[in-house]
């Protein structure tokens, strides 16, 4: 087929092809991961110097794969999808007002047409659906009063008649539902903020962890697995979708307005449907959210494709500071996002070396350019103060670019020497739009994904005994990785692996990457839990209570807790945690 195609262009110079392809969603979660189809038919626009182009359409996976790294089959469209979404003002207008006035009929004035675009919330299909009935309506009332001067006059009679007709508020109230149905945990993340708004008004705000909570009370399956930064992904996605929307200072989020909440159904309805969360609701997996786009060597990257979106982000100003030990990988996450963002037109990464650079490269920029300021205190050869730090996300709260039209990420690294900055971001004991980004183990599927791309363990067999000899921990996978390049033999380097969980002193230096050893207070609280439940199951409150009993202060056990989960030393099955077994049993090598 290709060929034919090259055949007939080239019969032709003037000849040109597009090829549209509508819901691609199932598409793309078949073809990945290594995206063999998708890359023929990226390669007819390079074949034919794009006198042949493709053109990929659908939901919310199409949105997630066209965010994959560059150096994948989606390297032209990374982090730039086209997402059809709400209409900016001037455009929703022109889209009611301009077509009215072609056929003949003008608005009285300019309130009746924000009531219609309010009423619509300047999404394009309904602003079509209302904009259908009020043109039949108008050729009604014309033919009733017979031919007269143009244009005709809408009058707010006219958007009445409109807005209480029962079919059309019925389709509005269909179409949005049809959205959420998209995935049943923006049905869920949408139907707990309309139970707030219709409860406490639509002002109420709720921050990504008192609205990732309570959506868990009602749905626990859908949300225990889903960390933070993928349920910030979810919520990017629901603001692009025109349902819910962040307040300005982006300490919390709303729904988006009272039209919206008239969508969505009535109170009784929304509270029911919550309370039947956990019967009704189906999770919908996508293997793109965990996978990881790969290292220049093919190593796998330390920051999921969920946590790159979350990182870059779009064409808004925003602050990550992202938190990672050795053994997750920190010391990689410079280079991955400069490997990653770095070739994507129009983006601009600056060098950042000096406290005083960074702080110019914070208000810097040309017009309409896309920054991202990374401030990497991980590489540094002398210790950074921990004030340093703190002044560094303080900056980037505060300096914004002095030019219009220019945004700017900001990234901050910081690994386990800077314990203090940790705790005040994930507990939230100071108020800021600094989000955390936590680096984690690689899972099962992940693991796969990667392994197949670069054709290495690629049996069944050989991934369960990698994951089980790695836990997934990407220090130890990317040792795999070396030792395959070296031996080329998979069946020889899970052997090497195995005969290092032997090693005493390669088990100490292990742990030490993981930083379980990195205080004295981190350390008796992970004795704690193995005197208590040695390689058994235990819950969050179980684990704080033998924490409390160590060291005699139940607050503290509580933070000991939080932040060895953040160090990704438990693994979660439901509701319950164990402590992961690889760091486990190299813990207790050592005594």
């Amino acid at each position: 087929m290709r060929a034919s195609i090259r055949a007939w262009l080239h019969d032709d110079s003037r000849r040109r092809l597009l090829i549209l392809l509508d819901e691609c969603d199932q598409f793309f979660e078949a073809d990945a991961p290594r995206f063999d189809q998708t890359k023929k038919l990226k390669g007819l626009g390079s074949d034919t110097k794009d006198a042949a182009k493709v053109v990929f359409a659908g939901l919310r996976s199409v949105q997630r794969f066209s965010k994959l790294a560059s150096n994948g089959p989606f390297g032209h469209l990374a982090q730039t999808p086209k997402v059809i979404g709400l209409l900016a003002p001037q455009s929703a207008a022109e889209l009611l007002v301009v077509l009215m006035r072609a056929l003949g009929f003008t608005f009285k004035d300019l309130d009746l047409v924000n009531r219609v675009l309010g009423y619509c919330s300047y999404q394009p299909f309904l602003l079509q659906m209302f904009g259908h009935r009020l043109v039949e309506l108008m050729h009604r009332k014309r033919t009733r009063r017979g031919a007269g001067q143009l244009p005709y006059e809408v009058e707010v009679t006219d958007i009445e008649i409109v807005e209480s007709d029962a079919a059309l508020r019925k389709g509005i109230s269909a179409a949005f539902k049809d959205t959420l149905s998209l995935d049943h945990r923006y049905d869920v993340i949408a139907k707990v903020l309309a139970y707030h708004a219709r409860h406490d008004g639509l002002e109420v705000r709720l921050s990504d962890t008192e609205l990732r909570e309570e959506c868990e009370t009602y749905w626990r399956n859908g949300f225990d697995q889903l960390d933070t930064e993928g349920f910030r992904a979810y919520l990017s996605e629901m603001v692009g979708l025109g349902i819910i929307a962040p307040n300005h200072d982006g300490l919390g989020w709303h729904f988006r307005g009272p039209n919206a909440l008239r969508m969505i159904g009535t109170s009784h309805e929304v509270e029911a449907r919550l309370l039947r969360a956990e019967q009704d609701c189906e999770l919908q997996q996508s293997i793109v959210q965990e996978g990881r786009p790969e290292l220049p060597d093919e190593r796998p990257a330390p920051l999921t494709n969920t946590r790159l979106d979350d990182v870059l982000g779009e064409r808004s100003n925003r602050t990550r500071v992202v938190l990672g030990s050795t053994a997750t990988g920190v010391t990689d996450v410079a280079r991955t996002l400069r490997t990653i963002a770095g070739p994507i037109d129009g983006w601009t990464l600056p060098p950042v070396g000096k406290p005083s650079v960074y702080k110019q490269e914070l208000t810097g920029g040309r017009l309409r350019q896309r920054r991202v300021v990374i401030s990497d205190f991980v590489n540094y050869r002398d210790p950074v103060r921990p004030e340093t730090c703190r002044e560094a996300v303080d900056l980037a709260e505060t300096l914004l670019p002095a030019t219009p039209v220019v945004t700017r990420a900001v990234v901050i690294v910081i690994d386990l020497a800077q314990l203090t900055l940790w705790r005040s971001l994930l507990t939230g004991t100071e108020p800021t739009s600094a989000a955390p980004v936590v680096l984690r183990r690689q899972d099962h599927r992940s693991l796969r994904g990667w392994a197949q791309r670069i054709n290495m363990f690629h049996t069944e067999d050989r991934l369960d005994r990698l994951h089980e000899l790695s836990g997934g921990w990407p220090l130890l996978v990317d040792r795999a990785h070396r030792l395959h390049e070296e031996l080329g033999d998979p069946e020889e380097v899970l052997r090497h692996l195995a005969d290092l969980r032997a090693d005493r002193a390669q088990a100490r230096a292990f742990a030490e990457a993981t930083g379980v050893y990195e205080d004295q207070l981190l350390a008796a609280g992970y004795r704690s839990l193995t005197d208590e439940f040695k390689d058994g199951l235990f819950d969050l409150e179980g684990a704080v209570t033998a924490g409390a009993l160590k060291i005699d202060d139940e607050d503290e056990a509580r933070w000991i807790v939080d932040f060895l989960d953040a160090l990704q030393v438990f693994d979660r099955e439901d509701s319950q945690l164990r402590r992961e077994p690889v760091l486990r049993e190299r813990v207790a090598l050592n005594g």
